[in-house]
């Protein structure tokens, strides 16, 4: 997977990411989840982005994900009503 330097962090992200929103929004299983982002993080992507405002994705990806914390980059976003 191609990565790109995120802005001047020194950073290494993937140039494709994986957005949490219709995760939360479908209600999707816990296995269904597990096995999209098992499979992404298998492909080398390695950008997470999510928010609050996005029904369950949070809760969602931290239990699908987090025994692989060390292979991704979790962006999130605040301020959403």
């Amino acid at each position: 997977m191609e990565t790109r330097r995120l802005g001047r962090t020194g950073i290494n992200v993937s140039v494709l990411g994986f957005g949490g929103s219709e995760i939360g929004a479908a209600n999707a299983s816990i296995a269904t989840v597990e096995r999209i982002l098992g499979g992404a993080l298998d492909a080398g992507l390695n950008l997470i982005d999510t928010a609050a405002c996005y029904a369950d994705s949070e809760n969602l990806i931290g239990r699908a994900v987090s025994h692989r914390r060390r292979d991704f980059f979790l962006m999130t976003k605040c301020g959403h009503a």
